[in-house]
């Protein structure tokens, strides 16, 4: 094994079986040492890669197997956004300064032209690259999951400020939120907050297939490092299935219609067909 992944300490379940999505094909369509898939383009004929420290971003064409350098900046792989028309797209740049403190500069990126602008310098957080997009955004600080409406950003952590946040993802039709709670498990909510849901303690880093399914890695380790990994689907109204037979420690899964791209600890990126 060349390359594990530090998760949280959850073991894999005998799951329910159900047929949520069929996978019609599963490609490889990239191999490179510590690489993982940052984000989908919402059309999903790209992806955007990145490596396991978040470092650089580089652009992926499905078609053409083109690979495009956007990036070498550190963090630019954390949370970066992509618009829903997948024009542009919102990273961060992590710079240090004289004091060793270090700080995000905001860079929004109109992907055909390349034309680049600087929305933010010497933020502490990243509650600037939410203000940047259209639909409500969401980002956390200081353990809690931050709501960026309008420009004004908010508290909203709906179970409650006592529990530590991660993974937020606003589904497609932007009525709900996934988010993760640490050693606690997966939630969903209405965007104001309410009719929280529980989904279940082992889908780790969850993003959204459509509005009623999400995907995420389902992991197994030994305290230190991840001895196993699936990709797996859990459905709104309580149907799970898992979408990779375990053979490779398969995570940080992201989604597009009909495709499901996931990374491996072998530094492979790969993209299943599915409907």
């Amino acid at each position: 094994m060349k390359k594990v992944y530090l998760f949280l300490a959850l073991a894999i379940p005998m799951m329910a079986s159900a047929q949520l999505l069929e996978v019609s094909s599963t490609q490889l369509v990239t191999s490179k040492a510590d690489a993982k898939v940052a984000a989908f383009s919402p059309q999903g004929d790209y992806l955007l890669l990145t490596n396991t420290s978040n470092q650089g971003l580089q652009r992926f064409d499905l078609a053409s197997k083109l690979i495009t350098p956007i990036t070498t900046a550190d963090g630019a792989g954390y949370n970066v956004q992509v618009a829903q028309d997948g024009k542009q797209i919102v990273y961060r740049e992590v710079v240090t300064d004289a004091n060793q403190v270090r700080h995000n500069n905001i860079v929004r990126l109109n992907l055909a032209g390349k034309q680049r602008q600087m929305v933010a310098k010497n933020q502490r957080s990243l509650e600037a690259m939410a203000v940047e997009m259209e639909r409500p955004s969401f980002s956390v600080k200081d353990r809690q999951l931050m709501m960026t409406v309008n420009g004004e950003t908010t508290v909203f952590s709906p179970n409650g400020q006592q529990y530590s946040y991660h993974w937020a993802s606003l589904s497609p039709n932007g009525k709900k939120v996934s988010y993760y709670i640490s050693a606690v498990g997966c939630f969903v909510c209405d965007i104001d907050g309410k009719n929280i849901q529980f989904i279940g303690h082992n889908i780790l880093a969850p993003v959204w297939y459509n509005d009623n399914i999400l995907i995420g890695c389902d992991t197994k380790d030994n305290g230190e490092v991840v001895l196993e990994s699936v990709i797996v689907a859990y459905s709104l109204d309580g149907k799970q299935q898992v979408l990779t037979n375990g053979e490779q420690i398969a995570v940080f899964p992201k989604a597009a219609e009909g495709k499901i791209a996931y990374s491996t600890s072998e530094g492979e990126i790969y993209v299943m067909n599915v409907k």
